[in-house]
């Protein structure tokens, strides 16, 4: 039989050969699509051909400067709370406060001066977990500040430029273009009060910045006939570069973050800026800072009073009161400054002490100090300019008397340290000369924090034959765990105030748990300062 001149059996035997050909070639085709595809998602896999980089930001050495100056200014225990920041505008689509956190933790690296705590929409789920499974805080510690705010502000297209040139002869035309334009991105944060939501005076943020977009293009075009059939040519170019808006913003906070704790604080701030005090916003807010602590009862007499007790200058209370000492110690740190050293807190001082270099005005001061003969004088803050009177002569200095041992004494509400669960737990320290105190808790996990000194308490120094009440009036408590578990309390007393002394892991912010294993290791730490004269006692809480 013959189809179409063929023999049946040939035809047969061709169209198996080709169906064979056609399996095998698709075979190793399937194969060939199988590899390729393999080995393009292990490339994918291994992640983008461009690494990851670290985000700086202009801000960045601002940061920094900013966590050298709360040290150098002895910033800390300052807590605040920052919730979710939100974006007013609805347009920008970036994590705010996750910025802010960022921001604020590169600016306290050294210092760790800043306690904030994260509180929002996604802080529930910590909330809830921590309630089941009843990790309950031994202490109440409310932070002392909120960060409130939002992006306030995103104007699009507020300047726009577009340049065209274009050709066109017969058939062949062409042509480029170039464009501008510019948007305005606003941030505005506030600082408030958490006890009454009030809003801090001065304390807030508020600038913007301008977002460019730019692009350009090149074009051309031919067109013609070729055998009757329609021809054309078109080409096209273009490049668009868009600063990022997202990038803008963390610029933003960063700038932000300087300014509101600087301003808090009331440290110079703008130092990390690249101003300096000649500026005249700089100047105004110099003498904003220092009215504002003039017209608060005892508040100038105070941030003197810590601030030289930091540079070593003054050894009493941070109680607003003005003495001898503070006296003195004022005296001093005009002289070095090369100002009259009569001892009064004018705006001129405050000025200079802001611009100072206090590594070495110091120094100087500390010298002046030890040389320098007593006066009875006291010291009065005044915004007039001072009258200088003249140095009393130099009077012989009594030899020192050996003062006794550090003895320290420490008991509780409840007798021999039996507490009920959830019970408050009252604490009185007793000291037989004047020491600075300090004390720490280890609860029912084994986590170990320093409840004093605090916040509420920035000097912890008690008289001789005195007693320290914790927390006394202090606004937080002490509770004896609900699961009926020991827990442990350390107090130390010392002649002289060792906490800028010890490592940064015992010492850390108050109510924070400290990395360190028990209170053996916090005792070890007090004891191997050197020259320090130190007492500890040591109570075994039980919890029934």
């Amino acid at each position: 039989m013959l189809i179409a001149g063929v023999p049946v059996r040939r035809l047969a035997g061709a169209v198996a050969c080709a169906l064979a050909g056609a399996c095998a070639s698709t075979q190793e085709k399937g194969e060939e699509i199988r590899q390729d595809v393999v080995a393009t998602a292990r490339q994918v896999g291994a992640g983008p051909q461009v690494a990851p980089g670290k985000t700086f930001t202009s801000f960045t050495p601002a940061l920094r400067c900013m966590d050298n100056l709360m040290v150098t200014y002895g910033v800390k225990g300052v807590s605040a709370l920052v919730e979710d920041l939100q974006d007013a505008t609805k347009k920008v689509n970036a994590g705010t406060r996750d910025m802010l956190i960022s921001a604020v933790s590169d600016m306290t690296r050294r210092s760790n001066a800043v306690r904030l705590v994260a509180y929002g929409a996604d802080s529930a789920n910590t909330i809830g977990f921590l309630r089941e499974a009843e990790r309950k805080s031994a202490y109440q510690n409310v932070p002392d500040y909120g960060i409130r705010g939002s992006i306030s502000q995103l104007d699009e297209n507020v300047a726009r430029r577009t340049d065209n040139l274009g050709l066109q002869i017969g058939p062949v035309g062409g042509g480029r273009s170039n464009m501008g334009a510019a948007q305005v991105l606003a941030v505005d944060l506030t600082m408030i009060r958490t006890e009454d939501l009030s809003v801090v005076p001065g304390v807030a943020s508020r600038n913007s910045v301008v977002i460019v977009r730019q692009g350009q293009g090149i074009d051309a075009n031919a067109s013609g006939s070729w055998h009757s059939q329609g021809l054309s040519i078109n080409f096209e170019r273009g490049l668009e570069r868009n600063e990022g808006t997202a990038q803008a913003l963390r610029g933003l906070i960063e700038l932000a973050s300087v300014e509101l704790f600087g301003r808090l604080l009331k440290i110079p701030y703008w130092t990390c800026l690249g101003a300096d005090a000649s500026n005249e916003a700089v100047a105004n807010e110099i003498t904003d800072w220092y009215y504002a602590l003039y017209g608060s009862p005892g508040a100038l007499v105070a941030y003197f009073q810590w601030q030289l007790k930091v540079r070593g200058l003054y050894e009493g209370e941070i109680d607003g009161e003005p003495d001898e000492s503070l006296r003195d110690g004022v005296s001093a740190y005009r002289r070095a400054l090369g100002l009259e050293p009569a001892p009064r807190l004018d705006q001129e001082f405050f000025a200079a002490y802001l611009k100072a270099d206090h590594a070495a005005a110091g120094g100087v001061a500390r010298g002046i100090l030890a040389s320098a003969p007593r006066s009875p004088s006291r010291l009065k803050p005044a915004v007039q300019q001072p009258q200088v009177a003249s140095a009393p002569a130099a009077a012989p200095m009594p030899a020192p008397q050996a003062e006794a041992p550090v003895a320290i004494t420490l008991s509780g509400n409840a007798a021999d340290w039996h507490f009920r669960r959830g019970e408050e737990i009252r604490l009185t320290v007793g000291v037989n000369r004047a020491a600075y105190i300090a004390c720490y808790s280890q609860d029912e996990t084994g986590a170990v924090a320093r409840f004093f000194p605090n916040r509420f308490s920035r000097t912890a120094q008690v008289q001789a034959g005195g007693a320290l009440q914790v927390p006394g009036s202090m606004p937080f408590k002490l509770v004896a765990n609900r699961k009926g578990l020991n827990e442990r309390i350390l107090c130390v007393a010392s002649a002289r105030d060792l906490l800028g002394d010890l490592p940064s892991r015992v010492v850390g912010n108050d109510f924070d748990r400290l990395p360190v294993q028990s209170l053996d290791e916090v005792a070890k730490a007090f004891e191997a300062v050197p020259n320090a004269a130190v007492a500890t006692r040591m109570i075994d809480v039980v919890v029934r």
